[in-house]
């Protein structure tokens, strides 16, 4: 199995277990916004993966040396992870009036 599509289906099953783990909360939740929700997630998951491909690309050309290379990529994706995820939370926020992204109770 291609590694692309064995992420792409560990992703979809990750949804998948968030949804009806949190389904109290999706039924707070408009059409409307549900749809904008998920919009909003599969533009922010294209956008940081195109980044990703191409700037790793980039990268491999510019640095010769591997180790470095995969520290580079690795140091990377995980800036584009979290910017990524503050994004979507800024934006899901605003869609779902402050339902959405669900708070985390503190100890």
């Amino acid at each position: 199995m291609n590694r692309a599509i064995m992420m792409i289906i560990i992703l979809i099953i990750y949804v998948i277990y968030a949804a009806f783990k949190h389904r109290e909360v999706w039924k707070k939740l408009s059409a409307k916004q549900i749809m904008g929700v998920l919009l909003t997630f599969i533009i922010i998951m294209g956008i940081g993966s195109m980044v990703l491909y191409y700037f790793s690309r980039f990268l491999m050309d510019i640095i010769q040396n591997d180790i470095v290379s995969i520290a580079m990529q690795f140091l990377s994706a995980l800036f584009i992870v979290i910017f990524g995820v503050i994004i979507f939370n800024i934006y899901v926020s605003r869609i779902t009036n402050g339902i959405l992204p669900i708070k985390r109770p503190s100890k």
